[in-house]
């Protein structure tokens, strides 16, 4: 049973933040200008690409976690979905987390030189 913040956090990136995903994939979008993380998707350019990808896996949970509380699956195949989509989720994190410190020694690097 999800709580009432449970269902508008899970909504919230069901109805927002998974479009968005998708849109940037969709359009290959450009890397945020101006900020602080500009230096590190600038520095690896697979970056991008695996973080739009983990928030898809986000959305797929989310999704899942709002179809189960509505009662539109059963909880038997909920938790064989779930299990077909934690994997996923898992590699992208450990993706994603590797190409970010591997960013991050870059721009390291790319400073001590200067």
């Amino acid at each position: 049973m999800l709580t009432v913040l449970n269902l508008f956090i899970y909504g919230f990136v069901a109805l927002v933040v998974l479009p968005l995903a998708v849109a940037s994939l969709a359009t290959g979008s450009k890397p945020p200008e101006n900020t602080m993380l500009t230096k590190y998707y600038n520095a690896e350019k697979h970056l991008m690409l695996a973080g739009n990808l983990f928030l898809l896996a986000v959305g797929a949970i989310a999704i899942l976690k709002l179809v189960q509380h509505f009662a539109l699956i059963d909880a038997s195949r909920a938790d064989r979905l779930e299990g077909w989509i934690n994997v996923p989720f898992f590699a992208l994190l450990v993706a994603f987390l590797f190409l970010f410190v591997r960013a991050h020694v870059k721009v390291r690097r790319a400073n001590a030189v200067q």
